[in-house]
């Protein structure tokens, strides 16, 4: 399932994800960000997953993917990450989070 990104350039924050909190189970997985339905921005950057387990994002204009060897076999653990878009020209980006034991903004939670 692919996280779907949408762009409200007069919402805080502009850009969100859905799921905001993507669950991911144990092993090598690709996890893909894209366009939610009639969304045209472009894909800028992802950042903020630690490598390891995550790979290097492969950004392109209408998606992100990243790998995620998920090795945890511990109790869940939770990445945030911040995604930048961009639509005619400047750039609008999903809440500023940070890793806590409970995400609340945009995460990956490997469990």
């Amino acid at each position: 399932m692919a996280v779907q990104v949408s762009l409200d350039t007069s919402a805080n924050p502009p850009v969100t994800v859905n799921p905001q909190i993507h669950d991911v189970n144990n092993g090598n997985q690709t996890i893909k960000w894209e366009r939610a339905s009639n969304q045209t921005f472009t894909f800028t950057s992802l950042s903020g997953l630690p490598n390891p387990p995550f790979g290097t994002p492969s950004v392109s204009a209408s998606e992100i993917t990243v790998t995620d060897d998920n090795q945890n076999n511990g109790p869940a653990v939770y990445y945030a990450y911040t995604i930048v878009v961009t639509l005619n020209g400047k750039q609008y980006s999903t809440a500023a989070s940070s890793p806590r034991a409970q995400a609340t903004g945009p995460s990956i939670k490997n469990k």
